[in-house]
């Protein structure tokens, strides 16, 4: 039996990589699947960057590993809303952005004869979302791919979906799950003589301990209304990164990337719309 973990979505996010990586030991797994988001909305990308190339060859690019790796070192100039996307850029070394460039967005592997296409969105799009009823992407990955497993990332959402004796899996994210818990989440996959099973994990995280990783950082100084957007999507699971993008939008003309004091003022009326103190 071949048991390998599946890791999605770690956001820079060392502290709750590292606690993930001490409860996988228990499983003694034979290696690792990574799919994508290593890095951006925290701090610690090389830390987390260095990890995981030593863990294995199975690693695909995310859409914001992408957005490092070919930054044009001048467009996010000036940008409020880009501040923490620059921040991650301005602290990666060379040789992690040289990395990320020679990532492929999907990979199609064998491991005991099962062949394992992952992917962070889908083959066809690094950013495409796939759910557990999405069955029309699942039908067109079967027809164009004809493997056994597909795995997915993205949506920060874990789903197990077994259609047409295939496997479809999201094992959620590392940071930032979005339903509605406080933990981090991965996938143990085991494969035996063309068996599959897959166990989803869950991993409760002491909140304080994450609230105070961020708030001594750079980061959190820097980056200070994006920090607090992913501290307590992290304290409450819910994506308040999106919700405030979708709120700045309504009075920006859907124009996201806001240079005025626009970003901060919303930010403010955003938090105290949600009753959430800024830290």
């Amino acid at each position: 039996m071949k048991k390998i973990a599946i890791i999605n979505d770690i956001h820079s996010n060392y502290l709750l990589l590292k606690l993930v990586l001490e409860d996988i030991k228990k499983y003694n797994v034979d290696d690792f699947i990574f799919c994508g988001d290593y890095i951006t909305d925290g701090f610690d990308n090389d830390r987390v960057l260095n990890l995981i190339k030593n863990k294995t060859e199975n690693i695909i690019a995310g859409n914001r590993d992408l957005s490092i790796a070919n930054y044009d070192n001048k467009s996010w100039n000036g940008i409020n809303q880009m501040k923490s996307m620059l921040y991650a850029y301005n602290n990666t070394t060379e040789e992690n952005k040289n990395f990320l460039k020679t990532l492929p967005i999907f990979k199609i592997i064998n491991i005991e004869n099962q062949k394992i296409c992952f992917s962070h969105g889908t083959p066809f799009n690094v950013r495409e979302l796939v759910n557990s009823n999405s069955y029309d992407v699942f039908e067109e990955l079967i027809d164009k791919f004809s493997c056994d497993i597909y795995l997915s990332a993205h949506t920060h959402i874990p789903f197990h979906t077994v259609y047409k004796n295939k496997h479809f899996i999201n094992s959620g994210a590392v940071s930032c799950v979005v339903d509605n818990k406080p933990h981090s989440t991965y996938g143990i996959l085991s494969i035996k003589e063309n068996e599959v099973h897959y166990s989803q994990n869950e991993l409760y995280y002491n909140f304080e301990d994450v609230k105070k990783y961020y708030t001594d950082s750079n980061y959190h100084k820097e980056c200070k209304e994006w920090s607090n957007l992913i501290l307590y999507t992290l304290r409450d699971g819910f994506d308040y990164c999106c919700g405030f993008i979708e709120y700045i939008n309504k009075f920006s003309n859907g124009n996201e990337k806001t240079t005025s004091n626009l970003w901060h003022v919303k930010f403010e009326e955003y938090m105290h719309y949600k009753n959430l103190e800024i830290l």
